[in-house]
Parts: structure tokens; C-alpha cells; sequence
């Protein structure tokens, strides 16, 4: 009887289970190691963009790529630390393709992969925010500010990896940016994205008992600097 009811207690886990650690959802796709952009995620019902960039560009593949962030605050502060959440998110009805090309995936892949190492340079300054500090609120003072420097040069490196792949045709280029990537990716395993990030994003509220949305919180502060 006892054994009947630890596995009756373990199949009742499972959906609750694998809710948790879902990483993708209809329209979305969250960054994960073992989850690649394929030729049948680009699924727009628009072709515009690829249209547009493919008569200037002769390129045939268009990602949305980029992040989806939010920041969760105790609801009550004594012992605790806020939390911040970035994750990487290719949209699936805002991507187009006219025909498949294997060379404009790869980038596209390789893109995913750099918008994953800016969110894990994101989290690495904000704990070490937390850290010199000795602070309880590093999200709620520098998230946005974190977050806008490391999406401008998110961008800065789609703009060098683009050129110098797809447009330029650089020899040897692509090989150079992936190694790149793969040697940054390997150095920061320790601020990766986890399936809990992305199930707080795909879920919409706090996963964690005791917290909530944070409805206000102190914008870029490299703006005041300037």
C-alpha cells in the first residue's frame, strides 16, 4: 500500500513538474542549450520583412530575436533579495523565411546564442552589484540600466556578425564568430538561463512564494550620468 501511494504522489507530481520546466510555448521560443531555431519555427503569416531585406540584401530569412525581462520584489523585504529575470526569446509568428537557407540559420542560431551570452553578462553584474553592496535591492535599482547596456551591444554585435557573414562574406567568418561564441558561452556556464527563468516569463507572475511584480523601478541611471 505505501508503494502505491508514493507512485499515485509521483505521477500526480509530473504535470506539475513539467509545467515548471517548460522553455517554449506556442508563439515563443526561450533560450535553452539543447533546444535549436529550426527551418519550421519561422512560422509569420507576413512575409513583408523578408520581402524588404531580401531585395536589399539578397537575404531569404528574417528572426525576431531578443528579450523578455521582468523583476519581482518581495513582498516582504526582511531576508530577502529581489530577483531579476532575462531571458532570450526568438518569436516564432514574427520570424519569416521565403526559402530555406542553411548558412542564414546558422547565423540566426548563432544570433540566439549572443543574445544568451548578453542576458548572462546582465546577471553577472547585477550580482555582483549585490555583492559589493551588500544590498537587497540590486534588480530594483540596476536592472534597467544593466539591461539597456547589454541589449545595446547585443545589437552592436548582430550589426558585426551580419556584415561580416551574410553581407560582406567574409571568409572565414562565420567559423570566427561561432568559435568566439562557444568559447564565452563554455566561460559563463555559471549565469546561464535556466528552465525557471523561462517558466516565470512564459507564466506571467512570480514563481517563487512570498513575491511580487515589481511595478516601479528605477530607470537607466547612465542617462543622469551623461
Amino acid at each position: 500500500m505505501k508503494n502505491k501511494t508514493m507512485i499515485l504522489f509521483f505521477l500526480c507530481t509530473i504535470p506539475i513538474i513539467l509545467k515548471a520546466q517548460k522553455t517554449e510555448n506556442e508563439t515563443e521560443i526561450y533560450w535553452q542549450p539543447d533546444r535549436k531555431i529550426e527551418f519550421s519555427d519561422y512560422q509569420s503569416s507576413s512575409d513583408t520583412n523578408c520581402v524588404k531585406y531580401n531585395k536589399l540584401y539578397n537575404i531569404h530569412m528574417q528572426a525576431s530575436i531578443g528579450f523578455r525581462w521582468v523583476v519581482d520584489i518581495p513582498k516582504k523585504w526582511k531576508g530577502k533579495i529581489d530577483k531579476g529575470y532575462i531571458v532570450p526569446v526568438f518569436c516564432k509568428h514574427c520570424s519569416c523565411i521565403l526559402k530555406e537557407d542553411s548558412l542564414e540559420l546558422k547565423v540566426d542560431r548563432l544570433l540566439f546564442d549572443i543574445t544568451e551570452l548578453c542576458a548572462r553578462n546582465v546577471r553577472r553584474e547585477i550580482i555582483a552589484f549585490q555583492k559589493e553592496g551588500n544590498i537587497d535591492n540590486p534588480n530594483e535599482v540596476y536592472f534597467i540600466s544593466v539591461k539597456n547596456k547589454w541589449d545595446e551591444q547585443r545589437k552592436s554585435f548582430f550589426g558585426g556578425a551580419i556584415q561580416e557573414i551574410l553581407l560582406k562574406k567574409q571568409e572565414g567568418a562565420y567559423e570566427k564568430w561561432r568559435k568566439t561564441t562557444d568559447e564565452m558561452l563554455s566561460e559563463t556556464k555559471e549565469y546561464a538561463t535556466t528552465p525557471e527563468d523561462c517558466s516565470r516569463i512564459i507564466l506571467g507572475k512570480p514563481i517563487e512564494k512570498g513575491y511580487k511584480i515589481a511595478k516601479n523601478i528605477i530607470g537607466d541611471l547612465r542617462s543622469k550620468e551623461k
